[in-house]
């Protein structure tokens, strides 16, 4: 009688175990699946939030005579939080009420808005509003009310 050697047959098939066998079809079946998606792309974006605003120093001599206005101010928001390329929009007619919006507004502080998740600088637009205030004859002494505007 004769021994039949498995091994020298092409039809022996090797049995794995069936937990290997489950194992390989999901590494196959997760080398198919697409990239899991960047989490950082997920994030809204958020708008800077002003943090320190303290208000502009108002010209005396304006507001001695009442005169007020807006100035409408574009700047960047650093992604320090700190304002750049701080320039007038829309200015209020009076370039020291202008002028006085632009040099507070560099003073200010922001958290930085954000875009995935990051600082970002961010555009922005504000509004300095002018109030002239009512100031008692003593502060105004000596300046002079006569306006030709």
């Amino acid at each position: 009688m004769s021994r039949i050697d498995d091994s020298r047959d092409s039809r022996f098939i090797p049995r794995l175990p069936p937990a290997i066998g489950v194992l390989a079809v999901m590494a196959m079946l997760a080398a198919c699946s697409p990239a899991p998606a960047d989490r950082s792309e997920t994030v809204a974006p958020t708008q800077p939030l002003a943090v320190e605003t303290p208000p502009p120093a108002y010209p005396a001599d304006l507001a001695c005579v009442g005169i007020g206005g807006q100035v409408g101010v574009l700047l960047t928001i650093g992604v320090d939080g700190r304002p750049k390329n701080v320039k007038v929009e829309d200015g209020s007619g009076h370039p020291q009420l202008d002028q006085a919006a632009v040099d507070a507004v560099k003073g200010w502080n922001f958290q930085p808005g954000t875009s995935r998740g990051q600082p970002a600088e961010t555009p922005l637009r504000v509004p300095v509003t002018f109030t002239a205030p009512d100031l008692d004859s003593d502060r105004c002494e000596g300046i002079s009310t006569d306006r030709s505007d």
